[in-house]
């Protein structure tokens, strides 16, 4: 779970739409590092522009994906004038197993920004997963959801339909600020998926999905029916 070019993009579109005023703490929902990529790119330097930062002392680690040696993600949003804080069952600051964990309470409304870069389509129990986000999220709290679609079959256990977060949103009176299907690129499919009536080469898409949680109801998992 990283943070690259791509990521850095739609938190910059973010901040001039303004949706990100009033944002001071963050949550990373998983322990987010930082690719040499997004070292690398001027878009790093337009974002701390953008907040009024700093920019951050980051080291590249010399590996096009992310390695246990890369930064934190922390260095980012301290770099944008944000305190951050991380749930992961490995190296969190707020240990939560997200299959069956709940949030402590000193934590629950104590966040302005949830970041779901890559995380939840990893956890089984996904009522769960949702549920921990809703809890972080204070009133007025904002929720970036960037999330695989489909093409990366051997990545996680979920691929999510944009319908998913319309009846998330409908079932806790979230705002739908954005919902965006962004194709990427072809990708090789893996070795062992092909021979099964499947492509070799398949189209990967991501969703951006952007919620705000307006009030303190409890939360409820959707149902399609």
């Amino acid at each position: 779970m990283g943070y690259g070019p791509f990521f850095i993009d739609h938190i910059i579109a973010l901040k001039r739409r303004g949706l990100l005023e009033g944002c001071r703490r963050v949550v990373e929902i998983g322990r987010q590092q930082i690719n040499d990529r997004l070292i690398a790119s001027p878009l790093l330097d337009e974002a701390v522009a953008l907040f009024a930062g700093r920019r951050p002392a980051l080291t590249p680690v010399g590996a096009p994906r992310i390695t246990p040696a890369s930064p934190p993600g922390e260095l980012l949003w301290s770099a944008f004038g944000m305190q951050s804080k991380s749930v992961d069952l490995d190296g969190g600051d707020i240990r939560i197993d997200l299959n069956k964990g709940r949030v402590p309470w000193r934590y629950r409304g104590a966040f302005d920004l949830a970041i779901n870069a890559g995380t939840t389509e990893h956890v089984a129990n996904q009522g769960n997963a949702f549920a921990a986000i809703h809890d972080l999220m204070r009133a007025g709290g904002l929720m970036v959801h960037q999330l695989p679609v489909c093409g990366s079959l051997s990545h996680g256990f979920f691929g999510y339909q944009p319908k998913f977060f319309h009846r998330l949103a409908e079932a806790n009176g979230y705002e739908v600020a954005q919902l965006t299907l962004l194709p990427q690129a072809e990708i090789d499919l893996p070795e062992e998926f092909r021979g099964d009536g499947l492509p070799e080469r398949a189209l990967a898409a991501t969703l951006l999905a952007v919620l705000r949680r307006k009030d303190r109801r409890k939360f409820v998992m959707p149902a399609d029916a």
